[in-house]
């Protein structure tokens, strides 16, 4: 199945954020396509909340609209990909049932301020801003591409944007923090801004740049990578910044020993590498889980 066609399948379940798939953590069943599980973790579930213990279940969000990362299955049901299944390996560490929602990326902090969801794990990288209100547990690493369209007729590279149009994910890195880096270096130089374009969901980027409505997509590496290596018209012109993401924790609410606890064995496990292997990133592993890593 092509990205376009992923893409299909997402406009159909229109992204809703009501979209969500529930896997139970504390019958020690095998990962999402028989991958190895995650061992209980015993100091971990000791640090759970008295409430969460009670419920025996957790609710993580994430996007899902960004293969190989987080998007849906075929069946316009399942959420499927490297944070899915991190998802369902913390909760077997965890003793937990897994509740994974989808939300459009820009909703996911909201939801967790207005306990919606109890955690994030959407491939956010940790920065000051969202440090306010949330705090943040590495996972993975990954780096910002820059993709152009088939060919790269603009002989575009990472370092050649200026005043050109560059989509991004709206409430993501890239349109906060990197797009407006490289666009404040071409004013510096005298040369034309970067003119972004935000678009709700990472499979539009793509979608717009295969249309020719944008010249360029700044996302992450392996959200692109993936994307061409399933067919769509585009390729990956330059990798730069790459960076731990993190697993996105309401600030006070208790959990942010457990999940730690959990994360740190979790990385020097099979499961976890096997989990990262299954969908072609196996060089995103993390060898710490660092808390609120904005380095």
């Amino acid at each position: 199945m092509t990205v376009i066609a992923i893409g299909a399948v997402l406009a159909a379940s229109a992204c809703s954020s009501s979209a969500s798939n529930t896997s139970g953590g504390s019958s020690g069943a095998a990962a999402a396509g028989g991958s190895v599980a995650a061992a209980k973790n015993a100091a971990a579930i000791a640090k759970l909340p008295a409430d969460v213990k009670q419920r025996g279940s957790i609710v993580v969000a994430m996007d899902v609209s960004s293969p190989p990362n987080h998007f849906m299955d075929t069946d316009g049901k399942t959420i499927v990909g490297v944070d899915a299944d991190i998802a369902k390996l913390l909760g077997q560490a965890l003793g937990l049932k897994v509740t994974i929602a989808g939300a459009n990326f820009d909703a996911i902090i909201p939801g967790l301020a207005g306990k919606k969801y109890d955690i994030a794990i959407a491939q956010m990288s940790p920065t000051l801003e969202r440090e306010k209100v949330l705090d943040f547990v590495d996972y993975f690493s990954s780096g910002t591409a820059v993709a152009v369209a088939a060919g790269n007729p603009l002989k575009m590279t990472i370092d050649s944007m200026c005043g050109r149009k560059i989509a991004v994910l709206k409430g993501s890195f890239q349109e906060s923090t990197r797009l407006p880096e490289y666009s404040a270096k071409c004013k510096t130089a005298g040369k034309g801004a970067i003119a972004p374009s935000s678009f709700p969901d990472q499979q539009a980027t793509v979608l717009a740049l295969t249309s020719g409505r944008v010249d360029g997509v700044m996302q992450d590496s392996p959200v692109l990578a993936y994307a061409q290596k399933k067919g769509a018209a585009i390729e990956v012109a330059g990798v730069a910044h790459v960076s731990a993401v993190g697993i996105g924790i309401t600030k006070g609410s208790g959990m942010l020993d457990p999940i730690h606890t959990a994360m740190e064995s979790l990385i020097t496990s099979k499961a976890y590498k096997q989990a990262l292997e299954k969908w072609g990133v196996g060089a995103g592993a993390v060898t710490d889980a660092k808390v609120n890593d904005n380095s």
